[in-house]
């Protein structure tokens, strides 16, 4: 085993891992990067489509600019946030942010003229080179920041368990180097959690494979005290069928440099979602988008995996492929492009709950634990946000790295974790594979902890994990019992991430008993700001488990009512 020793270990590569490890880098402090994936090649920051123009950047009005802090508080968190931080990070993303990237080469993406390209409308957007794949540029920009300052970084190095110092606090963590094997641990006098907020939990969703809710699943472990898990956001446009391609979405949003977007079909060919005529305030209308797609789920047109259909065969085709790369899927699926429109269906996307966190510091219940980005449960989350998350981290552990002891090797802890891992990479005559496993536990949230829910479907959820921990779990079993490189024993590691995490959304989810934005219940349809304007909060107690509501401050937006169907509230 591997043993290394740094100030400060940050658990993930993506915006906010990236970014606080520079500014602890710049700080003068010692950082040390631990991703699953490669540093900027994985995870969700990749997939970032655009870039949100935050306050008065590019030639934003003072209204343009209230609109979009309406916009985070209101569509995009459905005021479950600390409006406080909202403001904060939306100044830093105007003063900060952009001009940033700009200076460390980031292109973003100009006319002929020169001049920036935006999105139209109310809240507007630019990308970096085009719409839809700003993340991958970005991300680049990154890791070369990261290469450049030779920041240490463990690759393909899944984290499987936090450890702590003699008294309680977190100092380490513990994680297997997939290529080779090898166990290696990080001794730390601080942890940042920035693993992700796009977890593959469901039948269909845009999460990568190795977003499987460690973060959440390695925190629960150590006490740490987790808000609002059961709210889950979904894609309402991405590409139904082949199932590979579920990730490739139509997406309904602004086009850069068009007053246009896709347009919503149901199967009897009705148009029932164009944003231009039905919520152009809402940059990203996933939930809008969502309670127009149930309404035609509940009227028998649509389904949540399929039976409507998005498309462009409202535009000139040079017009949408101007800054976009929608007529690329479109032809690689054998469609004419822009005559037709391709099957869509829902897939889940981020997960707006997560840690509960210090929103002044990102520091978690537990001392030495810090998170930072979508992993939080203080925000949902966009790059930007994500990007910003990673700085005030930083700022927040240089603030305590004084204070903070180094950490011993915790050998106890260690030689129990070697153990459990090693259970999992365990060949049985009768077994069942990781993959089965995986399959099981998606298939499961999906359907009874998916777009529309209720008590009965969420207990028997509850009561199917309870059998596969007595069951499966015990039977789990892979082909291949070698240390390196071995996938399947990855696959059993993450499993049992995904169902303790899927467990704690399931209680979540039955909790919050009210219908607010992409989170409905059938039971309860309903928006209830009277008794839910608050943060559904998650501790762990000596016999298990109980639930606290906190609520929100509304110091600059609130709702203009106490209770309402929730599919009739405007966002």
């Amino acid at each position: 085993m591997r043993v290394l020793e740094t100030d400060v270990a940050i658990v993930g590569g993506g915006a906010a891992g990236c970014y606080a490890a520079l500014n602890l880098y710049r700080a003068g402090a010692r950082p040390l990067i631990v991703c699953k994936g490669l540093v900027g090649k994985s995870g969700a920051s990749i997939f970032a489509g655009n870039l949100v123009l935050s306050g008065r950047a590019l030639g934003n009005t003072e209204e343009q600019a209230r609109n979009t802090a309406e916009f985070l508080i209101k569509y995009h968190n459905q005021f479950l946030i600390d409006q406080h931080w909202a403001r904060r990070c939306g100044q830093w993303i105007e003063t900060v942010y952009y001009p940033e990237l700009e200076e460390a080469g980031l292109y973003l993406r100009r006319d002929e003229h020169g001049n920036m390209v935006t999105s139209p409308g109310k809240i507007r957007s630019v990308a970096a080179n085009v719409q839809g794949n700003s993340g991958v540029p970005f991300m680049d920009l990154r890791r070369k920041q990261i290469l450049k300052a030779q920041i240490p970084r463990l690759e393909e190095t899944a984290v499987t368990a936090l450890l702590r110092k003699g008294d309680g606090s977190v100092g380490g963590v513990f994680g297997l180097d997939v290529m080779s094997g090898e166990c290696v641990a990080v001794l730390a006098r601080a942890v940042i959690l920035a693993t992700g907020y796009s977890d593959r939990l469901h039948a269909r969703s845009t999460g990568t494979r190795e977003m499987s809710g460690d973060g959440i699943a390695m925190a629960w472990r150590v006490g740490a005290t987790l808000a609002n898990l059961e709210m889950q956001w979904w894609h309402t446009n991405d590409v139904a069928d082949p199932p590979s391609w579920q990730r490739m979405q139509v997406y309904p949003n602004p086009m850069l440099g068009s007053e246009k977007s896709a347009r919503m079909v149901n199967s009897a060919g009705e148009e029932f979602f164009n944003q231009q005529q039905d919520d152009p305030l809402a940059y990203g209308p996933y939930t809008v988008q969502l309670k127009a797609l149930a309404r035609q789920v509940h009227a028998g047109k649509a389904r949540y995996d399929g039976g409507y259909f998005a498309g462009f065969d409202h535009c000139d085709a040079r017009e949408v492929e101007a800054y976009t790369t929608y007529g690329k899927t479109y032809r690689q699926l054998g469609l004419p492009f822009p005559d037709e429109l391709v099957e869509t269906a829902v897939t889940a996307h981020y997960r707006q709950g997560g840690i509960d966190v210090d929103t002044d510091t990102m520091q978690s219940s537990v001392p030495g634990l810090y998170v930072a980005g979508g992993l939080g449960g203080h925000s949902n989350g966009l790059i930007g946000l994500a990007t910003y998350d990673g700085k005030v981290a930083a700022d927040g552990v240089l603030a305590e790295l004084p204070r903070l002891g180094a950490c011993a090797l915790p050998d106890a802890e260690i030689e129990s974790e070697r153990k459990r891992l090693e259970g999992l990479r365990v060949s049985r005559g009768d077994g069942v594979s990781p993959a089965q496993l995986k399959n099981r536990i998606r298939a499961m949230m999906w359907e009874k902890a998916g777009v529309e829910k209720n008590a009965t479907s969420l207990q028997s959820a509850l009561e199917e994990i309870a059998e596969i921990r007595l069951d499966l779990l015990p039977r789990l079993s892979v082909t291949r019992t070698a240390k390196g490189a071995n996938y399947e024993w990855l696959d059993a590691i993450d499993a049992v991430n995904m169902l303790d995490t899927c467990e704690l959304i399931v209680l979540s989810s039955l909790e919050r008993k009210e219908s607010r934005g992409p989170f409905m219940r059938s039971d309860f349809p309903l928006q209830d700001n009277a008794s839910w304007l608050a943060a559904n909060v998650l501790k762990r107690t000596e016999n298990g488990f109980c639930f606290e509501q906190r609520p929100y401050e509304l110091p600059f937006f609130k709702p203009d009512f106490v209770t309402r169907d929730n599919l009739e509230v405007a966002w």
